[in-house]
């Protein structure tokens, strides 16, 4: 094949109907899965049947004593901020980079977020939440951005205990990843999935809680639930059961065809992890051999879960070839799941963390005070580039593909100084 970039008219490496990410597989196994579910019940008010399977498995791999099943992982979020009981000026800090849904769920609560900024693989910096502590402090919240525990987790961890801080964690990203021996989800008061769409276990749509915290625990159960399941597990003499016929008020329930489809899934997560460590490996021998291209470090000690492979683009290092002209080579190429994030990034000017009073007027009275500075995570924003990570055996020739193309355009810039 010709060295002759697609974009200037050459041949793709690979067709763009065959370069592809379709997640989850929806095998023989899984289609076993959802009409055995679906011949067996599609609606569960209590919990049993795979509704408490799935919580079980969950909890138990996670060495967490209660799983809470909701709707979505924004639910589950919700449902992590209604059971610390959130109240309006509360101050939660949250990460500035980090998809909205960590952080738009308080807002209902009227709570303020207080962003902080990242280090440099996009979670939280310990040190700039340390600087952001004051009297109006309730909880933290982290996010293991795209399948990479935050590094400091301990240390935040141990702050939050000594300033008497409740510690949440979103793991949306970060099924089964871990860090110096734990698993991400496992740190915090409470912790949140997503079951959604491409996450690595996936049931279209989902999310689930997980605590130790019986309190915790019993208050977002109210809030997604009502009658059966409060009543079967709210303690008689907890004044939350007096609730038990009403919940909160709204139903935030899972589908059980979601939950026997995420649950084929997750029997195989470890083995997902396992696959997806490889390619991983497989790009970081490849793409590191380019001075503008700087890849993900794997620690010995740290677990990802590769939800995606983000490295950095340098155009500084690449004779002034922006971001963008190196995606569009490389899309051309055939790579068509190759992206600069967009719904991901650095949220801290959103209107509902701006303005809030404009659309929750009954919560907030007027604007929030503008946060800014975030320094670090408008530099990781503005320099990656991601691509999904595959997760079976029979997807070793598109990641040979995907490896390909990339070289080839990298050979090409450095080679002719430019893409043309």
């Amino acid at each position: 094949m010709s060295d002759r970039l697609a974009i200037n008219g050459g041949d793709s490496v690979i067709d763009q109907s065959s370069a592809r990410f379709e997640w989850p597989k929806i095998d023989s196994e899984a289609e076993k899965a959802v009409l055995g579910q679906l011949h067996t019940s599609i609606s569960i008010y209590d919990r049993s049947g795979v509704i408490e399977e799935f919580e079980e498995a969950f909890s138990k791999y996670h060495k967490r004593e209660y799983g809470l099943l909701s709707n979505s992982g924004t639910s589950a979020i919700f449902s992590m901020d209604e059971a610390i009981n959130l109240q309006p000026g509360d101050e939660v800090m949250c990460p500035v980079y980090t998809f909205h849904a960590t952080v738009s769920p308080m807002m209902y609560m009227g709570a303020v977020p207080i962003f902080c900024d990242s280090d440099d693989e996009g979670n939280m910096s310990f040190e700039s939440l340390k600087s952001k502590l004051t009297n109006k402090t309730k909880a933290v919240i982290v996010t293991h951005m795209w399948g990479v525990p935050v590094r400091d987790i301990e240390k935040i961890k141990d702050f939050c205990e000594k300033n008497m801080l409740i510690l949440l964690e979103d793991c949306s990203h970060a099924h089964g990843a871990s860090i110096y021996g734990r698993k991400v989800g496992s740190f915090g008061d409470a912790a949140s999935w997503s079951l959604q769409g491409p996450k690595i276990i996936s049931g279209g749509e989902g999310g689930i809680m997980l605590t130790d915290n019986k309190n915790i625990y019993s208050r977002a159960l109210l809030q997604g639930h009502y009658n059966k399941r409060p009543l079967q597990e709210i303690d008689k003499d907890n004044p939350l059961r007096d609730y038990s016929l009403t919940g909160l008020g709204l139903k935030l329930r899972s589908h059980p065809l979601a939950v026997a489809l995420a649950l084929q899934q997750f029997r195989h997560l470890d083995e997902f992890i396992i696959q997806k460590q490889k390619y991983a490996e497989l790009f970081n021998e490849a793409l590191s051999a380019y001075e503008f291209i700087t890849v993900p470090e794997i620690k010995p000690n740290v677990q990802n879960s590769w939800y995606a492979y983000n490295f950095k683009f340098n155009p500084e290092a690449a004779y002034g070839i922006s971001r963008e002209e190196y995606v569009d080579a490389l899309v051309a190429e055939g790579l068509v799941e190759v992206d600069i994030p967009g719904s991901t990034g650095v949220i801290n000017e959103l209107p509902l963390f701006t303005n809030p009073e404009k659309i929750i007027g009954r919560m907030y009275h007027g604007p929030l005070v503008k946060q800014t500075g975030f320094t670090n995570a408008v530099k990781f924003q503005n320099s990656i580039i991601k691509l999904p990570v595959w997760a079976t055996s029979n997807d070793i020739n598109i990641v040979h593909a995907y490896i390909k193309g990339i070289t080839k355009v990298s050979n090409y810039i450095r080679k002719n100084k430019s893409l043309r």
